[in-house]
């Protein structure tokens, strides 16, 4: 699949969300976790966002036009996990974390919000799956039941975490190897 005008497809995934959840970036101090490539900060700055946070495990994968573009604070070799909260808050989480679990994601990120904030993660079937689901796993694949019903589990534990379940949608792009993915928007529980 082309990548379209972001620096990479994950740009296209974040785009969907932001359409189908109605959610306008502009002007908002944003966090993305899990940049990579750099394909959600990208898709937050081409819609106006005001600052991106862009932590990533890994180093020098983030584009070099995201990593020099003064709207965007870099951290590599950080895992958010271990990071101190920022100062200032953020209007906006984006979660694309690979192997990292969202029962370890989305506490951390409901801790950088400011009180309006909202979370847009992208949950990888694939990754959340434990006991007889990952038996399921065929070359790194669910099948899209075995996917769906991954995904109906993940979105139920969200207010063990502190989080509500606002909307979700599936992603338009599967992942890599052929993998459904879903996303979600989330607010701190009320």
């Amino acid at each position: 699949m082309p990548k379209g005008e972001f620096v990479s497809r994950a740009g296209l995934k974040l785009a969907h969300a932001l359409d189908v959840f109605q959610i306008d970036p502009r002007g908002l101090r944003c966090a993305d976790f899990g940049c990579n490539a750099g394909g959600f900060t990208d898709c937050l700055l081409r819609r106006g966002a005001l600052q991106v946070i862009a932590v990533d495990t890994g180093y020098g994968m983030l584009d070099w036009g995201l990593r020099n573009d003064t709207r965007v604070e870099v951290h590599e070799r950080r895992n958010v996990l271990h990071m101190a909260i920022p100062a200032q808050r953020v209007d906006l989480v984006v979660i694309d974390m690979a192997w990292t679990q969202q029962k370890r994601s989305i506490p951390v990120a409901l801790r950088w919000l400011a009180p309006h904030g909202l979370i847009v993660a992208l949950i990888k079937p694939h990754y959340e799956a434990s006991g007889d689901e990952k038996l399921a796993l065929v070359k790194g694949v669910l099948s899209a039941e075995i996917a769906a019903r991954v995904v109906d589990r993940v979105l139920a534990e969200m207010p063990k975490l502190g989080a509500e379940v606002v909307a979700h949608t599936p992603s338009p792009l599967e992942g890599g190897g052929g993998n459904a993915e879903h996303l979600v928007l989330l607010t701190a529980a009320k």
